[in-house]
């Protein structure tokens, strides 16, 4: 869908997790309470089965998606201009122009498709070529004619220049600059005719309002979120790329789940969550912590899952088992789902990563899908580019994470975590055999007890790794 420029839309990441859906939901209730009616909650992809079950417990529904933030000729359009249809006088039409001070007439079948344009300038021609060699008597009959005739008999219809509602501005740009007309009509794909754009919008356009939620790195915000006005963003990651062009409201705080950010400033409003956004914020958190045992979690995530439970009536020991069997549940999903439903992008030293991370209950569950996964890996290092792409398996109940890397020398990323993780790397795996660490070649795996968060556990130690190599 398209934004209205009206909406403030609250957006978490692409490929949104649970944290970012309930995160956004959250927040946007928040904001509504507080008298921002015209703040709504988004989402910028497909919701995973996890966020999918916590929504459906709740009773909530999913929030819109929204596409882009690109701005585009819809959304420039204002109120409906006048229009004629094709059998109305020359007469009625100089009147329109006198009394309702227009300039560009489009004229319109029945059915308000676009037929022509009649233009003040049209008119003025018309009356020129009809009495330009005619004496006064003549001239006065001529006119009288002329009135009557329907302004079908002047349109132009040939080689018009229009617009579809989903055109790009900056397309629409670079065509009315070249062709210079007072007013452009736009249609949509049927041809009915939705309004006029003029050069006075190029300069008078409003840009989209966001708030951001669960992220501010520019390679995992929506599309155009450059032409966009972010207005606030509320996080627990590092500090990324975005840039505003005036100050903003930034909460960012070292928590487990932006949701526990939301939870407190719904407490700190002196305001409290009805039972179903308390219970949205408390799936968010246990999801992001993952039942607590991620090393991101705080005791204030704790205390926020606790104080949101009571108020949605809920036992958060069940509702976490249920949500993650959720997210285990391989049903009509193919490796490709999976792999890109929690798939982030980062700039590690000079390399481009791609993290993807599926959460299970065991890991004997993936093993039919292993060779599916890898290739699906490969597609997408060969496709985008990147110099690295890493898989994270968490299993769970075993509390570790098996690392699946594809890409340059993946076997130096064992040694990245000897090294810079403090982690005690359980074999690195080469088609099922031991492997020295830095032996060239195309994939390379390894099991890393304790290690369940991409952010805490694994993204730092390859920044510092993938950091010092470039130096």
């Amino acid at each position: 869908m398209q934004v209205d420029r009206r909406t403030i839309f609250v957006l978490g990441h692409i490929r949104p997790d649970s944290d970012s859906i309930c995160a956004a939901v959250a927040y946007a209730n928040l904001k509504q309470r507080l008298g921002f009616n015209g703040v709504r909650p988004g989402r910028t992809g497909p919701v995973n089965p996890q966020t999918r079950f916590i929504l459906n417990y709740f009773g909530v529904a999913e929030p819109e998606l929204v596409e882009d933030l690109h701005v585009r000729v819809a959304d420039l359009l204002e109120e409906m201009p006048v229009t004629v249809p094709p059998f109305i006088s020359l007469r009625e039409v100089g009147d329109l122009v006198r009394t309702r001070r227009v300039k560009t007439l489009p004229v319109l079948d029945k059915r308000q498709r676009l037929l022509g344009i009649v233009t003040v300038g049209d008119l003025a021609e018309k009356y020129l070529d009809e009495l330009s060699n005619s004496d006064p008597v003549e001239a006065g009959r001529q006119i009288q004619q002329l009135l009557v005739q329907p302004v079908s008999s002047i349109m132009r219809t040939e080689a018009l220049v229009f617009f579809t509602a989903d055109d790009l501005l900056e397309d629409a740009r670079r065509l009315m600059l070249e062709t210079r007309y007072r007013n452009y009509p736009v249609v949509d794909e049927g041809h009915h005719f939705l309004g006029l754009i003029s050069r006075y919008h190029l300069l008078a356009f409003s840009r989209k309002q966001v708030i951001l939620v669960d992220h501010n790195e520019k390679s995992q915000a929506i599309t155009g979120i450059e032409e966009a006005e972010i207005l606030e963003i509320i996080d627990h990651h590092r500090l990324g790329d975005l840039q505003t062009g005036e100050p903003i409201f930034i909460r960012n705080e070292p928590v487990g789940s932006t949701c526990t950010l939301v939870a407190r400033m719904f407490l700190e409003h002196g305001m409290i969550p009805e039972p179903g956004i308390a219970g949205l914020l408390c799936a968010g958190i246990l999801s992001d912590t993952v039942l607590f045992k991620s090393p991101t979690c705080t005791e204030y995530d704790r205390q926020m899952v606790q104080t949101m439970a009571r108020e949605a009536g809920i036992i958060p020991e069940i509702l976490g088992r249920d949500m993650f069997r959720a997210s285990v549940n391989m049903e009509g999903r193919s490796a490709q789902d999976l792999f890109y439903e929690d798939f982030k992008e980062f700039v590690l030293g000079d390399e481009r990563v791609g993290i993807s991370q599926i959460e299970v209950m065991d890991l004997e569950v993936f093993e039919p899908l292993r060779d599916s996964l890898k290739d699906v890996m490969d597609k997408a290092r060969q496709y985008a580019g990147y110099d690295l792409v890493v898989l994270m398996i968490t299993d769970l109940l075993r509390e570790g994470t098996e690392l699946l890397v594809e890409g340059k020398n993946p076997t130096r990323i064992a040694q990245a975590f000897r090294d810079y993780g403090g982690v005690n790397v359980e074999t690195s795996v080469w088609n099922d055999q031991e492997q020295p660490l830095n032996k060239p070649g195309e994939r390379d795996s390894v099991f890393l007890p304790g290690v369940i968060s991409r952010k805490k556990q694994v993204v730092p130690v390859l920044v510092k790794y993938l950091g010092n190599q470039r130096g």
